[in-house]
């Protein structure tokens, strides 16, 4: 590099710097005109001018800057005013740099370069472009940009935001990034002390928890330390505990309340590998079981123990937790997720869906313990830097209640609460009689007036219910999922819905179709497999995963589901029907020589 360049790139890195240390109330509209193009010049320059990231000082600077823009208020007008093609190729750049172990600084300034591509304007440019979910995957994988990283990020970019909101009546409690992650670091120090009292190499954490500010600070807790939990599912039986509890072999389970504890006081001598329960609320007089409080007590005042299998720097392709199913055919299936499934999903969903920011809100009812509940949720929440609000029960008259006190800008749900709604929008306008105008107040008073973004999924919502949302300004878009796959596989893009299609696939997975019309998937957010399963038995063909679902797939690549492979029905609560199991209970009464099960949708 010439001594002209290099001094030509130090002093936009200087003016760059100083002219965002100044923020977007310090600057005038001249001047992030011109810094919004020193940005650009600088990019382009340092996509060329490679020996940059070879003097500290020049590489500090450029992470520094890196670094301010979020909190510099000028995100947004530096992101999109990009060239994305010369950010691209930055990003190639940095790719071919982070192996080089004199640029120590390559990692940390990946990180901040993967934190610029989730604003809106910037995803709008990268919309389905599939280079950039192969780069964005590679730097990823490259730099370790984890769980940890992801929510540091965010907690030092927002701070002072609310980040969770707890409904109780009329009130709301407010929970800051700050406030938050405080509590994340207590729990996380807490359990990797109790952890240690353990001797085991791999020792994992379970939860039996409903949804609970509580039950998601532990989830992030495990999440960003590195401890593997195991979610089992809040609705599962005693039997299916234990089953669960017995292959993982898990020495500590963390539990709702005394009717969650009460199904593990059935089962406890069949589980020999549990050694301690900690019970949120309500109390207990065996001497396994331990409450919050006490937990919080006895744990904090310990030295923070070193444990080499716990630390928070695992690499993203490792296990960063295990999700069971609920087991409605056999023995409950344990889904292995890495830090990669869960963070490169979180990229490729705000991919699919540029338009939500940091200045949404969502409304959540779904579990925790289930994937659209724990990832397109809580952690697409955490994500975006939006709000999350928990509903106070799932009932309609306490949604439309709570829906009125948050003014959500999201909803997801199953199709049963979107019917639920249309009903209430119903006993208010007569929808084929009254104008839209007064239909449109409605809506807005039923809904809180801020709705913009819905998903229904996990079940038959009938055509005339999406379209009437979407005529009233409401984008609600059908899709497709699975555990396994992190949640979701398609999704109708928004403004294209077509009736009775789950839409296309997202961003960041590859689906076709076998020939019998199976669905097929494979990609970087499917999951790793299923525990004390090979990846023999569970793939197929140079690592498809077969999805159990017969599908069509029009001109478009738009899908709809024909069949389930195995006959399971879903309902319209999105609830799994086997017709084997229903089917079994006539089994004993003489007079009934044939039963069939009919699912309709």
């Amino acid at each position: 590099m010439s001594q002209q360049n290099n001094v030509s790139v130090n002093e936009k890195l200087l003016k760059i710097r100083q002219d965002l240390l100044a923020g977007k109330v310090g600057l005038e509209e001249s001047s992030i005109t011109h810094l919004c193009e020193n940005f650009n010049s600088l990019i382009k320059d340092c996509s060329k001018i490679i020996s940059i990231f070879d003097e500290e000082i020049s590489a500090n600077i450029l992470l520094e800057i890196f670094e301010l823009l979020p909190t510099s208020q000028l995100v947004e007008e530096i992101t999109n005013n990009l060239d994305k093609n010369d950010y691209y190729d930055f990003g190639k750049n940095l790719l071919q740099l982070i192996t080089k172990e004199k640029l120590h600084l390559t990692s940390p300034l990946t990180h901040e370069y993967l934190n610029t591509i989730r604003y809106s304007n910037f995803l709008k440019k990268i919309n389905r472009d599939k280079n950039w979910e192969n780069l964005i995957s590679e730097l990823i994988s490259a730099s370790n940009y984890n769980i940890n990283v992801l929510f540091n990020q965010r907690a030092r970019d927002y701070s002072n935001k609310v980040l969770f909101k707890v409904i109780l009546g009329n009130k709301i409690e407010e929970y800051s990034w700050k406030n938050v992650a405080e509590n994340v670091n207590k729990y996380s120090e807490n359990l990797k002390n109790i952890l240690s009292e353990y001797e085991a190499k791999e020792i994992h954490i379970a939860f039996l928890m409903g949804n609970s500010l509580e039950m998601a600070m532990l989830d992030i807790s495990c999440l960003t330390s590195g401890i593997v939990n195991v979610m089992i599912p809040a609705n599962s039986v005693s039997e299916h505990i234990s089953f669960i509890l017995n292959q993982t072999k898990v020495p500590l389970l963390i539990t709702s309340n005394e009717k969650q504890l009460s199904k593990i006081k059935a089962i406890k001598k069949e589980v020999p590998d549990l050694q301690k329960v900690i019970l949120l609320k309500g109390g207990s007089v065996e001497d396994w079981v331990i409450s919050f409080k006490k937990f919080m007590q006895d744990y904090s005042s310990k030295e923070p123990v070193i444990n080499e299998e716990i630390n928070s720097n695992k690499p993203v392709e490792s296990l960063a937790t295990i999700m069971y199913t609920s087991g409605t055919t056999g023995d409950p299936k344990g889904i292995m997720f890495s830090y990669m499934n869960i963070v490169y999903k979180r990229f490729c969903r705000a991919m699919a869906l540029p338009e939500i920011s940091d200045k949404d809100r969502y409304l959540a009812f779904l579990p925790l313990y289930h994937t659209f509940g724990r990832y397109l949720e809580l952690f697409g929440a955490i994500f975006w830097g939006a709000e999350y609000s928990f509903m106070e029960n799932p009932s309609v008259e306490t949604m439309v209640s709570n829906m009125n006190l948050v003014k959500p800008t999201i909803f997801i749900s199953i199709p049963k609460k979107w019917l639920q709604l249309y009903e209430a929008v119903s006993t208010r306008v007569n929808i084929e009689l009254d104008d839209e105008e007064k239909i449109k107040s409605a809506v807005d008073e039923v809904t809180g007036g801020y709705l913009k973004w819905g998903l229904s999924a996990a079940g038959f919502l009938p055509p005339d219910v999406f379209q009437f949302f979407q005529q009233y300004d409401v984008h609600l878009m059908s899709g497709f999922g699975m555990t396994e796959a992190t949640g979701g596989i398609t999704m109708t893009p928004p403004m294209e819905y077509s009736p009775n299609s789950l839409g296309t696939s997202l961003p960041g997975v590859e689906i076709k179709l076998a020939e019998d019309g199976e669905l097929l998937i494979k990609g970087e957010y499917v999951m790793m497999g299923y525990y004390g399963q090979s990846f023999d038995e569970t793939f197929v063909d140079d690592g498809w995963l077969p999805t159990g679902d017969i599908m069509k797939e029009d001109e478009k690549g738009f899908i709809e589901i024909i069949d389930r492979k195995k006959e399971i029905y879903k309902n319209i609560k999105g609830e799994t029907i086997a017709p084997q199991k229903i089917e079994n209970y006539f089994r004993d009464f003489e007079n009934i020589k044939q039963v069939f099960l009919v699912g309709d949708h």
